[in-house]
């Protein structure tokens, strides 16, 4: 997650229409509005904010912008505002720090078992202000505990990866992998498992072992590297419009010289991570 570029304070926004007069005023008795006048203006309204939101996310996440493209980064604006409007996030500033969450933990973050104080907070009966005054000081304290001073802790979680091997976790064939997985995370990324706790960390492993099994994965090479995957991306990050690298790797099906080629995607899941993070923006 941890990102240097400055988060939106959701209180610190105006609401989406607020900066224009409503067509649906006192004055509008002496004018007969039709209906595709309004939806024509509501439209005019929400490009008008799209618009915002694509200028901000270039300077917000720069590297990741320039990665997905314009359209595919448009598509995910429009996907947010939808999902944010499912937890009543109406107002421009919640609507924005939704999104921008999107780009840190993953499109699908609002459902990560990884994630429980998120769901907790997005799913409360407070006023969407609040709620988002909640999360954007909750983030604050995860960035601080898990991301560290210029995402230090990620960084050094991203060399222990780039230098892990399955068989260092899968001593005994044997043995189940849950166990085995829960260990190499620990051991790779302690600070997030810290925080996490073990009951978010075990939903992970079994939401990341179902992914594997519709994928068709048998060996412990491809379930590790499912495993870090969704453990760094967010738990449907093979099925991700953002991860756009990460869905390229799943579109090859090539089944041979298996451990080769998870070596082979690790390494470029752990660059992609590293680029990220070096132009000051990551995921955690």
């Amino acid at each position: 997650m941890p990102h240097s570029a400055t988060l939106s304070n959701p209180s610190s926004l105006s609401t989406l229409d607020e900066d224009v007069q409503d067509p649906r005023s006192p004055y509008g008795r002496m004018l007969t509005i039709r209906q595709d006048q309004v939806d024509a203006f509501e439209r005019y309204q929400l490009r008008k904010f799209e618009d915002e939101i694509v200028e901000h996310l270039k300077e917000f996440a720069p590297r990741h912008w320039n990665m997905i493209g314009e359209r595919i980064g448009r598509e995910a604006i429009r996907f947010g505002i939808k999902q944010a409007e499912k937890y009543g996030f109406t107002n421009r500033g919640p609507v924005r720090f939704y999104i921008e969450m999107m780009f840190l933990f993953g499109s699908f973050f609002d459902t990560d078992p990884q994630y429980p104080w998120i769901a907790e907070v997005l799913n409360d009966l407070e006023h969407q202000m609040i709620r988002a005054d909640r999360l954007y000081d909750r983030l604050k304290d995860y960035w601080a505990r898990v991301a560290g001073f210029e995402n230090s802790f990620t960084l050094t979680a991203l060399n222990k990866l780039s230098q892990a091997r399955v068989e260092d976790y899968v001593a005994d064939p044997s043995e189940p992998l849950c166990g085995c997985f829960l260990a190499a995370l620990r051991d790779i990324y302690p600070q997030k498992c810290e925080y996490m706790g073990e009951v978010p960390l075990r939903a992970l492993l079994g939401r990341t072992f179902e992914l594997a099994d519709r994928h068709g994965f048998k060996s412990s090479e491809e379930f590790f590297l499912l495993t870090v995957l969704t453990f760094f991306f967010g738990h449907q990050c093979a099925h991700d419009p953002l991860q756009i690298q990460i869905r390229k790797m799943y579109a090859d099906t090539k089944r041979s010289e298996i451990a080769e080629r998870c070596l082979e995607l690790r390494r470029k899941a752990t660059q992609h991570l590293r680029y990220i993070l070096n132009g000051d923006e990551g995921v955690a």
